[in-house]
């Protein structure tokens, strides 16, 4: 029996997302380790670090950037959207056919004259 419990749509994109998040791990890290050693760091590992993950972080959402195209897919508000379906609007509503003297009902609240 083959159970996958784990669902990656497109490994591309799972993959620069990988790379940014391991980026900005390895910010957060090395920002940890200078407030924690203090005057006492060594500033050039810890920068060395965090240029480190930033370049990953700017990579992750370059290639992100360039792979999926958000710029370029994009959804126009000016434009209205097509709720046609296929199938007719959904604007023209048919009455029920009523019985001789029976009168339509109404929205709550109002009254027949």
């Amino acid at each position: 029996m083959n159970i996958k419990t784990t669902k990656t749509d497109n490994p591309l994109t799972f993959g620069m997302a990988l790379t940014g998040g391991i980026g900005l791990l390895l910010m957060m890290v090395a920002l940890g380790i200078g407030v924690a050693q203090g005057n006492n760091s060594d500033t050039s590992a810890i920068s060395l670090l965090f240029l480190s993950g930033l370049a990953l972080l700017i990579l992750g959402i370059g290639a992100w950037a360039a792979a999926t195209r958000p710029f370029a897919h994009f959804d126009d508000i000016t434009q209205p959207k097509d709720t046609a379906h296929g199938h007719g609007s959904h604007d023209h509503h048919q009455p029920e056919a009523l019985a001789d003297g029976e009168k339509p009902a109404l929205p709550a609240g109002e009254t027949q004259p």
